[in-house]
């Protein structure tokens, strides 16, 4: 059986839930002590993914890489906690 590789330009539900941002966001989704997750982006990313920078309730997060990104190395936007404790 031949070996699959994550590409990202496939845009399909099956390689965004093999994807590492699939992964980090699963984890902060699954982590009581983040309230909500912010996606973060560069000054020099494109239109679409500034236009993603925002906070979100956990289960409304955008999927990332971003399909409608036009950065030329690629969409660099990501997620980060917002934590509802930092300490416990």
């Amino acid at each position: 059986m031949p070996e699959t590789t994550f590409n990202p330009t496939d845009r399909t539900q099956e390689n965004w839930e093999n994807s590492a941002a699939a992964k980090s966001l699963k984890e902060l989704q699954d982590n009581p002590r983040v309230k909500y997750i912010v996606v973060i982006a560069p000054q020099d990313a494109c239109p679409a993914c500034q236009n993603l920078v925002g906070t979100y309730p956990k289960d409304q997060v955008p999927h990332l890489p971003l399909e409608s990104c036009s950065h030329p190395m690629g969409c660099c936007a990501y997620y980060l906690p917002y934590l509802d404790e930092i300490y416990p």
